[in-house]
């Protein structure tokens, strides 16, 4: 993917369209933001579905150039959603809890390739900063499908005393939108104490969620600002 250039040593590159890196970022927060009207009919799963197609697009042509990484990509995304529209219809557990983690192994592998590409050697663009931006709302999701994966084989694992307005258990695309929530809350330690795991797995997995965020933005950001002023002439 081809730098944009500089336009102005004025105008700050976050804010400048970086191609499918702005795309991603932008349809990632749109899918977080918007994810509670996804719950309702099939207008709301149709639009959940568009955009889960643009992360998937724009997530490709942001990591790598490489056919073959984008190819298995898509396999993993076209399974994924696959799987979702099995178990709408059947709502049997396998079939969810398969559907979660496929969803997971998405997110991962598509964080991992953009990660790879972000610290490549190179100028620091709009793209790569957005692409960096996008890899930890990645991690975000991807840990939100882990915590569901896990309540899903082990009910549960996890307190949910402000989940999804139910009597019962909530289920798919609700029970990711509460994961979705405290996943959220863990990697950026906001702790609002709503949702609590109860597990010793479950815990685990939140110590190195934390210990992620901590990482990412420790390491990688500084590393954008330390390369930043390379744009400078």
């Amino acid at each position: 993917m081809t730098p944009d250039p500089i336009k102005s040593d004025d105008e700050p590159e976050v804010f400048r369209f970086g191609g499918f890196g702005t795309v991603l970022l932008i349809s990632l927060l749109a899918f977080i933001g918007l994810y509670p009207l996804l719950l309702g009919e099939i207008a709301g799963r149709i639009a959940g579905g568009l955009i889960l197609a643009v992360i998937l697009i724009s997530s490709a042509m942001t990591a790598s150039q490489s056919r073959a990484l984008r190819v298995i990509g898509v396999v993993l995304a076209i399974l994924s959603l696959g799987l979702q529209a099995g178990w709408l219809e059947t709502h049997n557990t396998s079939i969810e809890a398969t559907a979660t983690a496929t969803l997971a192994i998405f997110f991962l592998y598509t964080a991992a390739l953009i990660f790879r590409h972000v610290l490549s050697i190179g100028p620091v663009y709009a793209g790569r900063v957005h692409a960096a931006l996008s890899v930890y709302i990645l991690l975000g999701l991807a840990w939100a499908c882990v915590y569901a994966l896990i309540e899903i084989i082990a009910p549960g694992s996890f307190s949910l005393v402000a989940g999804a307005a139910a009597s019962a258990a909530p289920q798919g695309v609700y029970l990711l939108a509460d994961m979705i929530h405290f996943s959220i809350a863990t990697l950026t330690s906001t702790g609002y104490g709503d949702i609590t795991a109860v597990a010793p797995f479950a815990r685990s997995m939140c110590q190195l969620e934390q210990l992620i965020g901590i990482f990412y933005f420790a390491v990688l950001i500084s590393r954008l600002i330390g390369l930043y002023p390379s744009n400078k002439v």
